[in-house]
Formats: C-alpha cells, sequence, structure tokens
C-alpha cells in the first residue's frame, strides 16, 4: 500500500474513533441520547462477534447465532435503550478483559509471549536479554489491561455515569500511550545496545507480516 494511503487510512481511523469517542460520551454525559446511545454501544459488540464469526471453523452456524441475536436485539431494543449505559460498560471493560486474555494466555509454557512474537518482528530473532524482557512486558500488558477493566467497573458502580464516561471513552486512551510512553522509556534505559524504533516504524514493521516463532527463555 502506497504511504499516502496508509496515511489517509491512519488519519481516517482516528478522526473515526475520535468521533465515537466523543458521540458516546454525549450519550452517557446529556439525557435524552437514548437511541443513539443503544446503537453506539451496540455497534462494536455486534461488529466484533460477526468478525469472530467469520474466522469461525463453523462460520455458517456461527453467523446464523449471530443474525439470531440480531433479531432478539430488535424485538428487546426498548429495553436495550433503557439499559444502554450497561452495554457500554459490558463493551468497555469486555474489550480490556479480551485484551488482558489475549497477552496473558501467551505467557503460559512452550507459548512465545506477544511482546516477544512483535519484537520479533522489527527485529528478527531476539537475544536473551531482550526475550526476557519482552516476556516482562507482555506480563505488564496483561496486568495493565486487568486494572483498566477492574477499574472501570468500579468507576461505575461508584462514580457519576459522566465521569466514568470520560475516563472509559478519553482517560483510559490516554493511559494506554502514556503506557507506551513509559514503556519506551524503561525500555531505551534496560537494552541500550537495541536498536529501538519509534512507535510507526514498529507497528509498519508488525503490519508486514509474522516474523518466525522465538524461543524465549522464562524470567
Amino acid at each position: 500500500m502506497p504511504a499516502a494511503s496508509r496515511v489517509a487510512r491512519g488519519i481516517a481511523i482516528g478522526v473515526g474513533a475520535l468521533a465515537y469517542a466523543v458521540l458516546a460520551h454525549l450519550t452517557n454525559a446529556a439525557p435524552g441520547h437514548e437511541t443513539l446511545g443503544a446503537v453506539l454501544a451496540l455497534a462494536p459488540i455486534a461488529l466484533a462477534a460477526v468478525a469472530f464469526a467469520w474466522r469461525s471453523r463453523h462460520r455458517a452456524l456461527a453467523l446464523a447465532g449471530c443474525g439470531l441475536l440480531a433479531g432478539v436485539a430488535v424485538l428487546r431494543f426498548d429495553e436495550l435503550e433503557s439499559h444502554f449505559a450497561w452495554l457500554y460498560l459490558v463493551q468497555q471493560a469486555g474489550a480490556y478483559v479480551l485484551l488482558a486474555i489475549g497477552f496473558g494466555r501467551t505467557l503460559g509454557a512452550g507459548r512465545v509471549p506477544l511482546c516477544s512474537r512483535f519484537a520479533s518482528m522489527v527485529h528478527g530473532v531476539l537475544p536473551p536479554d531482550v526475550a526476557r524482557y519482552t516476556r516482562r512486558v507482555t506480563v505488564a500488558w496483561t496486568v495493565f489491561f486487568v486494572a483498566i477493566a477492574a477499574l472501570l467497573v468500579v468507576l461505575y458502580a461508584a462514580a457519576p455515569l459522566p465521569v466514568w464516561s470520560a475516563f472509559a471513552n478519553f482517560g483510559c486512551a490516554l493511559l494506554i500511550a502514556l503506557m507506551f510512553a513509559v514503556e519506551y522509556v524503561i525500555r531505551r534505559r534496560a537494552l541500550p545496545t537495541l536498536s529501538h524504533r519509534g512507535f510507526l516504524a514498529s507497528m509498519r514493521a508488525i503490519a508486514a507480516g509474522p516474523a518466525d516463532p522465538v524461543a524465549t527463555p522464562r524470567a
């Protein structure tokens, strides 16, 4: 894909994500937007369900299940409108739980930690010290996503809905950006001899395709 097209696609995705966050926060912060709130809360859940169904080995059955659930949602849409904030909670906390599972399951015996796999796409075969470091980073991201999911639940129960919404739609993204920045600073100090690439360069290398699995020692 030409560089200009990649940049345009990245900008479009960023603008779309920001617009979604602003609209989602508006539906939680101001009354009278129940229909829009329910639609916005359901949309990512529906898209994720269809994507998983499409990749399933039993695609036809999984897609039929998605269609059945969509029919139920249409029939019970009035109730979903009345409790759309719950849908946002399920969507937001569920996404971070899935991320935690995605990172954490790669820490098992015989598996390549996810951050080690990403690093191998950028740097090739990892030296032992880099492999140990990327395993620890995978642990850190797993704990981070668990903490975010737990904090979303606690804030939903204890804080006003607009406060929870501001954290869910904007605060979490800022924390993720801060996590990337802190990890980058720590990485430069922990691995001074490693060729450190910027975030965008690393993303381009990862998008180019997977490298061969790297056997990494346990910390």
